[in-house]
């Protein structure tokens, strides 16, 4: 993805965007072409002394073109009130862009501030049919050992991703749907019993 594809969603100029460090590095080198200062951080953890950065990098504002650009994976809770303000009032000339394999891990109060942006779902062109959820977790999701349970997570995530995007009008799947999304990331719940609720609650 170019920075030039996001610049449809402005005049906004936050974006949390779903992708991997693959992703990140694309935008990083894009980034370089189109912006005169460029920050970029791939660290684990999003945590409250990096949230402090993103507002001091903010504050230091100039009037030129400048990006920051973070890949993590898990979003420290104490950050977000760190961020608020940042994010509800960017700088004019200052993209932030909050890249994780993991978006709905991060706290609602930071998602709700934001651009965010499926990479997974841009690619999607064929909707998804309501009266098909259930054959399909049947088919992907019947059976789960431990060898396929990172690759069949993987998958689910992607699969709500897209139903989120379906049903985005219908508040009470949406919920449901956002849920699920938690439940994946708790190891005692098998992807198998997660999608099977799914298939129960959104058809």
């Amino acid at each position: 993805m170019k920075i030039k594809d996001l610049q449809k969603y402005n005049p906004q100029k936050v974006f949390l965007l779903q992708g991997d460090k693959n992703i990140f590095e694309d935008i990083l080198q894009s980034a370089k072409n189109d912006y005169e200062i460029v920050r970029s951080l791939n660290v684990p953890r999003f945590s409250i002394d990096l949230a402090h950065d993103v507002v001091a990098f903010v504050r230091e504002g100039n009037g030129t073109e400048r990006i920051i650009i973070i890949y993590f994976s898990v979003f420290s809770p104490e950050s977000a009130h760190v961020l608020l303000k940042s994010l509800e009032e960017p700088d004019l000339y200052t993209t932030i862009i909050l890249i994780t394999p993991y978006p709905y891990m991060v706290p609602q109060t930071i998602r709700s501030r934001v651009i965010i942006i499926n990479h997974s779902m841009e690619s999607t062109t064929e909707p998804i049919k309501k009266s098909g959820i259930e054959s399909f977790v049947k088919k992907e999701f019947g059976s789960e050992s431990e060898d396929d349970a990172a690759t069949k997570r993987a998958k689910a995530v992607e699969y709500l991703d897209i139903l989120e995007s379906t049903f985005k009008k219908d508040i009470e799947k949406s919920n449901i749907i956002y849920e699920a999304k938690k439940m994946l990331f708790k190891a005692n719940i098998p992807t198998k019993y997660v999608m099977e609720y799914i298939a129960a609650m959104v058809v």
